[in-house]
C-alpha cells in the first residue's frame, strides 16, 4: 500500500495534472530554482519540509518534486520528469510502489499514529515508517510525501523523528506543512526548509477561473484580493453563507461604538449552519476570527501607507480608518494590539477552547482596545 491515509483528491485546491512540468507550476518558480541549484549541484538532501499558507500548491509541488526523484529518463541533477516513462506514468496515476503518500484521513484532524507505524497488532511491520525502510521496488529510491504534516500529534512526531535520525539510504522524505513552527524542533533540524510564499493576487484570480473554481471572472476579481494567496481560501470565500459571514462580521467591527457584546452574541448565533456538529462549528469559528485578523490586518496597512494593491478596497475598514482620524504612534499601537488580539483567538480555538467563551473574551477584549484614547 503505498497511498496512507485520506483520499487522493489534491489537498491544495490545485489538481495534479498528468504531464505537467516546471512551467505549470505557477507562483513558486523562486522555489523550483533553489531545488535545481541544491540538485544540480550534488546536495539533494535526505529530508525536505515544504512549507506556507495552505492552498498554494505545495502538495502538487511536492508530487511533480517525487515524480522527477523517480524519473527513468533523468538524473537527479537534471531534476526534471519525462512524463512518459513507466515512473512517470505511474505516479500520475498515483500507482508507483515506490511513492509514499500520508494524508490526513477525512473523519480526523490529526495524523494518527497507526499511519506511520502500523495498527496495534502488527506494529513496526506497517506504516510510512516500515515502508520508507525497505528497497525500492522498481525506482532507484523511495520518496514518501507526508501532508498536512503540522497535524502530525506527539506519538506520530516521535515516530518519524527516528526514522529522520537515521534516514534508510536511498530515501527522500517530503513534509508538507502550513509553517515550521508547526512542527517539532528536531523535526526541522532534520529538514531542509522551502519556504512557498502566498500566490499573488493576479494569479489566484487567474486560476480561480482555469481551474473551474468559478466561470464568473467578475466574481473571481472581487474575491482574489482577499485570498491572501490561497485557493483554498478562495474555493471557502466563494461559499455565499461565508461571503455573508464575512460582510456582517466586518459591519459590527467597523461600527461606532463597537459593541462588544452584541457582536459576541451575533457571532455565536452564526454557527447555527455549521449544525450541532462541534467540529464544523469550530471551523466556522476559525473563520470568524480569521476574518477579524483581516480586518485589522488590512487597517493596520492602511494606516501604515501601503501600496492600494496590497490593502484591497475594503468599504468597512475604509470607514474605520477613516474615522480614526489623524495617525499617531498611539493609534498604530492600537491597531498591532487589535491583530494581536485577534491572533491570539486563533491559537485558542485552535487549543480547543469553548466557542462561546473565546468569543465573550475576544469580543470584549476588542472592545476595551478600541474605547483607549488614540491622540
Amino acid at each position: 500500500m503505498t497511498e496512507h491515509g485520506g483520499t487522493l483528491a489534491q489537498p491544495d485546491g490545485i489538481p495534479y495534472l498528468a504531464g505537467m512540468g516546471w512551467d505549470s507550476i505557477l507562483g513558486h518558480e523562486r522555489e523550483v530554482e533553489k531545488l535545481r541549484y541544491g540538485c544540480a549541484a550534488g546536495r539533494l538532501a535526505h529530508a525536505y519540509a515544504f512549507v506556507g499558507t495552505a492552498g498554494i500548491g505545495k502538495y502538487r509541488f511536492a508530487r511533480y518534486f517525487a515524480q522527477c526523484l523517480l524519473c527513468e529518463r533523468h538524473t537527479d541533477a537534471e531534476l526534471q520528469a519525462c512524463g512518459e516513462c513507466p515512473s512517470c506514468q505511474q505516479v500520475q496515476a498515483h500507482t508507483h510502489p515506490d511513492l509514499l503518500v500520508v494524508q490526513l484521513p477525512e473523519d480526523k484532524r490529526e495524523l494518527p499514529i497507526r499511519l506511520f507505524i502500523g495498527e496495534d497488532e502488527s506494529r513496526g511491520k506497517e506504516g510510512l515508517c516500515y515502508d520508507i525502510s525497505r528497497k525500492p521496488m522498481s525506482a532507484r529510491r523511495r520518496v514518501a510525501i507526508i501532508d498536512s504534516a503540522e497535524t502530525m500529534n506527539e506519538e506520530s512526531s516521535n515516530a518519524l523523528l527516528k526514522t529522520l535520525e537515521e534516514p534508510p539510504p536511498n530515501s527522500v522524505m517530503i513534509l508538507v506543512a502550513s509553517s515550521a513552527d508547526a512542527l517539532l524542533s528536531t523535526i526541522r533540524s532534520r529538514c531542509q526548509i522551502l519556504v512557498f510564499q502566498p500566490l499573488s493576487t493576479e494569479l489566484v484570480r487567474e486560476l480561480m477561473v482555469q481551474e473551474g473554481l468559478t466561470t464568473n471572472v467578475g466574481e473571481a476579481a472581487q474575491v482574489a484580493p482577499f485570498c491572501d494567496g490561497s485557493l483554498q481560501i478562495a474555493r471557502q470565500l466563494l461559499d455565499p453563507q461565508i461571503r455573508a459571514l464575512r460582510n456582517e462580521l466586518f459591519n459590527l467591527l467597523a461600527a461606532h461604538p463597537f459593541l462588544s457584546v452584541q457582536t459576541a452574541e451575533r457571532m455565536i448565533e452564526c454557527l447555527e449552519p455549521a449544525g450541532a456538529e462541534k467540529r464544523s462549528q469550530r471551523e466556522y469559528a476559525g473563520w470568524i476570527v480569521r476574518f477579524c485578523v483581516e480586518f485589522y490586518r488590512r487597517a493596520l496597512l492602511t494606516v501604515a501607507g501601503a501600496p492600494a494593491h496590497q490593502v484591497g478596497d475594503v468599504p468597512q475598514v475604509r470607514a474605520f480608518v477613516q474615522r480614526l482620524g489623524i495617525v499617531t504612534y498611539t493609534t498604530i499601537d492600537a491597531l498591532t494590539e487589535l491583530l494581536e488580539r485577534s491572533l491570539a483567538a486563533e491559537i485558542h480555538l485552535s487549543a480547543n477552547t469553548g466557542i462561546a467563551l473565546c468569543f465573550e473574551t475576544f469580543f470584549d477584549d476588542i472592545g476595551k482596545i478600541l474605547r483607549q484614547p488614540t491622540a
